[in-house]
């Protein structure tokens, strides 16, 4: 695969994917203030990956020590994480450079340096911490691993570096909005060319404001995104040594009485929700399996993935864009109580994430909707001025997009009103009304019936609603005569009830059936509720085995039922 965007021609990069010198302690209590001197790192471990998936650390909590070299020529730099986890604390040549406490989020740190050779150490903490990492608690339903995720890299920039690009589509016969970010030098105007695909560069003055500039342009040969023709364009901009290519699709998302509308045609949402997990590798996947399970949601005829419940890999949206497939991108969050959200700790993380995450992810056109705090206390009076911040946020950041939190109350929800589509997580004939019931899917239907009667009651009827989870666990490979709880009997008859309701209404804009793979989960007592410490309500295993439930979903998804084949 080529490089993902945004790239950078002119500039030198330094990748440091690849193996590191590295060491485990479980006794250190100050990462940020570590004894140099007490850490051997006679081990090695891969970049990207997980260090507690392996032997002999595997399911232990500490801090893993990584180390590299580097040989830089200029002092102006700037280190890209991608994603780690679950806190880290970068040092060059053991002077702090920053912390990251922000799980999965690719972030960045620009610092000085004189040019020559570096030791560069990224000290990864695992432990749940609410103090330290507060956007991670042990009752989240996936496990938190420790170990740097995704690529790291080293940039050398220029006196004025270029950092993003944001483009917007002003109109679908190709008009532009583009916003150049600048750092470092900044100049009052700036002379530079723009080239637009194929095109020849234009040469363009423009002010520059607060570190940044835009300007609206026209492509010469437009073509729309969509999932069904998943064309995508490029812009480069460039000027002084300075150049960024940043790649786009054309195309609007929008709501409009109780639909969500791309290109301004309705839109069915036929998904999954998708977990960045595997047994071995954590959420550290190889493009491989990324790749796999891009194929798998193709076979399956989903449009639509909901990413949960944190930033996705950047090589997944890549996937996503080339593929067409719709992408809802949220924070992380699971289930977060009053305490929480009202805790000031935890409220800084979440508008710091949040805007690390619509940075990386602006460019996309798969990305469709925004959200955050999945499960929350969305009943709390106290906990609902989170919701509003965060939803002012989103909206100032990224007014392309609609955004939502995926509720799991129902009725209850105060912060229904602050969002553009409205998404439930619910679960009848699974966490069922009446436990002595055997088979209970006749839960299913009045449970839906109920919920679009009290949207329509309570004036949410211009608002899209999304089921953002339903689910039924089934453990790969147990077949059961009686076609109970846990088996691939039930979780297959479960989703084609849920599928044959959801198919048919019009009320329903899509679904995001929890889940794709299974994953594992809590590393406590919590597990007892989740056969092997595993969440398995995924349409495959955790090795993207099949199960029945995905041939049952690939009928629906592909209108075979429906059309009696």
């Amino acid at each position: 695969m080529e490089s993902l965007f945004p790239q950078f021609p002119l500039r030198r990069i330094h990748q440091l994917d690849g193996i590191w010198e590295f060491c485990f302690s479980a006794a250190c209590t100050d990462p940020e203030n570590p004894d140099w001197n007490a850490l051997a790192f006679d081990d090695r471990m891969a970049v990207p990956g997980v260090f507690d998936t392996l032997p002999p650390d595997a399911g232990r909590r500490g801090t893993g020590f990584y180390r590299t070299k580097v040989v830089t020529s200029s002092d102006r730099l700037r280190l890209k994480l991608n994603g780690l986890g679950l806190w880290a604390a970068v040092f060059l040549d053991r002077k702090l450079i920053g912390v990251d406490d922000l799980p999965y989020t690719g972030v960045s740190f620009d610092f000085t340096s004189a040019a020559g050779e570096h030791e560069l150490v990224i000290a990864v903490d695992n432990r749940l911490d609410f103090q330290r990492t507060p956007l991670f608690s042990q009752w989240y339903d996936y496990y938190g691993h420790g170990g740097i995720y995704r690529s790291v890299e080293l940039h050398e920039l220029a006196a004025c570096s270029f950092d993003r690009v944001e483009v917007r589509t002003l109109s679908l016969d190709g008009r532009v909005g583009v916003k150049l970010f600048l750092s470092g030098t900044v100049p009052e105007t700036l002379e530079f060319t723009c080239t637009f695909d194929n095109e020849a560069p234009r040469a363009m003055t423009a002010a520059v404001t607060e570190g940044t500039l835009e300007f609206e342009a026209r492509l010469a040969n437009p073509a729309l995104w969509s999932p069904e023709s998943p064309q995508l364009h490029t812009v480069r901009l460039e000027a002084g040594g300075e150049a960024i290519v940043e790649r786009f699709g054309l195309r609007t998302i929008r709501v409009e009485k109780g639909r969500l509308l791309l290109n301004d045609a309705p839109l069915k949402l036929l998904g999954v929700c998708r977990h960045e997990t595997h047994p071995q590798f954590g959420p550290a996947l190889p493009l491989q399996l990324l790749r796999e399970d891009v194929a798998f949601l193709r076979e399956l005829h989903c449009n639509f993935v909901r990413g949960s419940h944190y930033q996705q890999d950047p090589r997944f949206l890549d996937l996503c864009d080339r593929f067409g497939i719709l992408v809802w991108e949220e924070g992380i969050g699971w289930g977060d109580t009053e305490a929480h959200l009202t805790d000031p700790g935890f409220q800084s993380g979440q508008l710091r994430q949040q805007k690390w995450i619509v940075s990386n992810s602006f460019n996309h056109p798969s990305v469709i909707l925004r959200g955050f705090l999945n499960e929350g206390d969305s009943e709390s009076v106290p906990g609902r001025a989170l919701y509003e911040t965060l939803a002012a946020e989103l909206r100032r950041l990224d007014p392309t997009r609609p955004i939502t939190y995926a509720s799991n109350h129902a009725e209850r929800d105060i912060n229904f009103d602050l969002v553009d589509v409205i998404s439930l997580n619910i679960y009848p004939g699974w966490y069922t009304n009446h436990r002595e019931v055997t088979r209970p899917l006749g839960e299913i239907v009045p449970s839906f019936d109920h919920l679009i009667a009290w949207m329509e009651q309570n004036g949410f009827s211009d608002k899209p609603f999304i089921v953002s989870e339903i689910g039924a666990g089934g453990i790969y490979g147990w077949r059961d005569r009686f076609r109970a709880h846990w088996s691939e009997e039930y979780q297959a008859d479960y989703l084609d009830e849920v599928c044959r309701y959801v198919l048919s209404h019009d009320r329903i804009t899509g679904v995001a059936l929890w889940q794709y793979c299974d994953g594992r989960t809590y590393s406590s007592a919590y597990a007892l509720g989740r056969p092997r410490a595993f969440n398995n309500k995924g349409l495959v295993d955790e090795y993207r085995r099949p199960k029945l439930a995905f041939e049952t979903v690939r009928r629906h998804f592909s209108g075979e039922i429906a059309q009696g084949r």
